[in-house]
């Protein structure tokens, strides 16, 4: 039960804003219409909506918000909008502003309904902290904050556009004015939807590019790059600036390459951000690279790695020592896997270290070291430094050239686990990689244990999916049906792709006497991929046939990372 310690009408009286004759008129009309006392002063017009507002505020001894404090603005990250619908929050006059554990904070016109702050409760699960705001500043607030992405991005545009703030070609910017215009509130709120929009449609990149006469912005989902509504060519250099300030870049140089990052607070999880800039003929590209831990799969389920293949990889990195190699293209989920095997194997007993360019996830229990050329931490003086902190298993980001490639088979031929990657198409051709880059064949069938192809497939989305006919359809006549079959067709759950979310398959090529003699005489990868098959070893196109005889994908997502040989 609320206690009122003021009468409203004594409080605007107390601030001159009201007469006691206004306050006997609207007693006398009150109990004609039953309405309340701030709507009849509200339409005598004696006070305004602002003033009723703040003696509310007075009264109940809460917060009042509005849009001129700058206090009445919702937390866009926490996808606020879920936890209370568009048309209940218009017809009982509230807004979300931000969410904290299990508090919400809202905003009321009439904060003395505790019916709806009851439903409030029961509809969000959490406890309701209310503040006060004029009926005036909520409904700007309300069409604002349930506009979709596309009309906001358009009114902030239009809204910097007409500061007069036209930036022209590249070579008209006036660097001086680069950093107040980047910090103007709607570059500010642009930059900050651009990002959202990505994490609400699980993006892992954002790339935002200049060409001769338009901009472009892109989402990278599921592996696949998605266009969306071009910004302004007026604002580009603006929202490149405040990006490059976020992520604590030099907004000045805008002729060589630089990389940055910084992190953000989105519904209740931490998301870091990292930004490379790359110098074009029209102007300079950004790539944002979204990392959200909280969406990283540390378990081999998740991965899709089947029981067959569990068991190869569960022998290899539990022996104490031996090289293991992860192949693949950039984007194929190559650190993930690392991780999840980092993750699997730690523990109180085992000291293991990482060396990273860049640390992507940060992981409890194991120190990992982020490469830094300029002062000379490169991956191969990170391991000689490495081999004296005693470890049990070493993590190598990417091996580059013949030094850290030493290195590691030296770690692993005296006694310690190691882990690292190389970009080849194959689990066969890494081992001629390797060979290539110059480590000799008796060094490595020494310390090699196993080595893994991998590449990710998009996932059939399972709201529309629908079944294939594959007795009628030429594409599977040379294929083993084991099971039902089913192709993309798109709806609103995948944005109309026919796909969301990605799974991952795998080439196991565990290195046996057999394919370590082969090693030795320098047989060529076709040679070691063959024998390896038939020793028992599964293709990437096969690993990837078994998905979707199980349903998971279609055969165009398989014959667009592997082939049939």
């Amino acid at each position: 039960m609320i206690k009122l310690e003021l009468k409203l009408g004594d409080i605007l009286l107390k601030q001159n804003i009201i007469t006691q004759g206004d306050i006997e008129n609207a007693l006398n009309e009150q109990k004609n219409t039953n309405d309340k006392l701030g709507d009849i002063l509200i339409k005598a017009g004696v006070c305004t909506e602002t003033d009723i507002a703040i003696a509310l505020s007075k009264q109940l001894g809460i917060l009042f918000v509005s849009i001129a404090k700058g206090l009445l603005v919702p937390n866009i990250y926490q996808e606020l909008e879920k936890l209370i619908p568009e048309n209940y929050a218009r017809y009982h006059r509230v807004v979300p502003l931000s969410r904290y554990l299990h508090r919400i904070t809202v905003a009321f016109v009439d904060p003395l309904d505790l019916i709806t702050i009851d439903d409030i409760m029961k509809m969000t699960g959490c406890d309701v902290t209310v503040v006060v705001c004029s009926g005036t500043d909520l409904n700007i607030i309300l069409d604002d904050f349930y506009q979709s992405q596309d009309i906001k991005k358009k009114k902030i545009q239009e809204q910097f556009i007409l500061t007069e703030q036209d930036l022209g070609k590249q070579e008209q910017v006036d660097i001086r004015n680069i950093f107040s215009e980047s910090e103007a509130a709607p570059i500010i709120k642009f930059v900050d939807l651009i990002i959202m929009e990505a994490i609400n449609k699980r993006a892992s990149d954002i790339h935002i590019e200049h060409f001769e006469n338009r901009v472009s912005l892109r989402y990278r989902i599921d592996g696949v790059l998605y266009e969306e509504n071009s910004p302004d060519p007026r604002i580009y250099f603006a929202v490149i600036s405040r990006v490059k300030i976020l992520a604590k870049m030099d907004i000045a140089e805008r002729r060589l390459p630089q990389d940055g990052g910084f992190s953000l607070s989105f519904s209740d999880r931490v998301i870091d951000i990292r930004v490379s800039s790359l110098p074009t003929i029209f102007g300079e590209k950004i790539v944002m690279r979204i990392l959200d831990q909280t969406n990283l799969p540390l378990e081999f389920g998740f991965l899709g790695i089947d029981d067959h293949d569990l068991k190869v990889l569960t022998k290899a990195i539990y022996r104490p020592y031996g090289m293991i190699f992860i192949s693949g293209p950039t984007g194929a989920g190559k650190s993930t896997t690392l991780y999840s095997v980092l993750n699997t194997i730690k523990g109180p007993n085992k000291n293991i270290v990482t060396v990273e360019d860049p640390v992507e996830y940060k992981l409890d229990g194991i120190n990992q070291v982020q490469v830094k050329p300029l002062i000379g931490l490169n991956f191969a003086s990170s391991l000689r430094s490495f081999l004296r902190q005693d470890p049990d298993v070493i993590m190598v980001g990417e091996v580059r050239d013949l030094e850290t490639a030493q290195m590691c088979i030296r770690a692993a031929l005296t006694g310690h686990l190691v882990l690292s990657t190389l970009h080849t198409n194959d689990a066969a051709s890494t081992v001629t990689r390797i060979m290539d880059i110059g480590i000799e064949p008796f060094l490595l069938v020494s310390g090699l244990r196993l080595v893994v192809a991998q590449r990710l497939l998009r996932r059939l989305c399972e709201h529309c999916k629908e079944r294939v006919d594959t007795k009628s359809d030429v594409r599977f006549k040379n294929i083993k049906i084991t099971g039902d079959v089913y192709q993309s067709k798109g709806c609103e759950k995948c944005r109309f792709t026919g796909y969301k979310g990605r799974i991952g398959i795998f080439e196991f090529l565990s290195i046996s006497e057999e394919i370590r003699t082969m090693i030795y005489y320098r047989k060529a990868s076709d040679e070691i991929k063959n024998r390896a098959r038939e020793l028992g070893m599964r293709s990437l196109y096969e690993a990837g046939l078994a998905r979707v005889n199980e349903g998971l994908t279609s055969l165009e997502e398989v014959l667009a990372v592997a082939i049939d040989e």
